[in-house]
């Protein structure tokens, strides 16, 4: 029950509501014998400023991990580049909003 009351932190978006909302939890939480949830809660209180800025801001570092994942893929689909420059254009290439075929001068092309 408590894991599942937890959720309702992620609805919230005025900060006062949720550090309210989180004291009342954690209380909760530290005087129930649930060893795993404590520990979350004494976790939770370590990070609890940087906690309350994801709800000011709304920002997490998904997009970082998303491109993280293309380059490796990258890197791994090439099985290596000669060098760091190839690499590099690469990466532009498969990640970016390029339009190859509008690069290629209208009298080059075959298509």
């Amino acid at each position: 029950m408590l894991k599942d009351e937890f959720e309702h932190f992620w609805n919230y978006s005025y900060r006062g509501s949720v550090e309210k909302f989180l004291k009342g939890w954690m209380t909760t939480v530290l005087k129930s014998c649930i060893p795993s949830l404590r520990k979350f809660v004494n976790t939770l209180r370590k990070h609890l400023d940087h906690v309350l800025t994801f709800i000011d801001r709304s920002l997490t570092n998904a997009v970082g991990e998303g491109l993280n994942r293309v380059i490796k893929i990258v890197k791994n689909r090439a099985s290596g580049y000669r060098g760091l420059d190839n690499f590099a254009d690469m990466i532009y290439l498969t990640v970016g909003d390029l339009d190859i075929p509008a690069q290629i001068p209208s009298n080059l092309r075959t298509l």
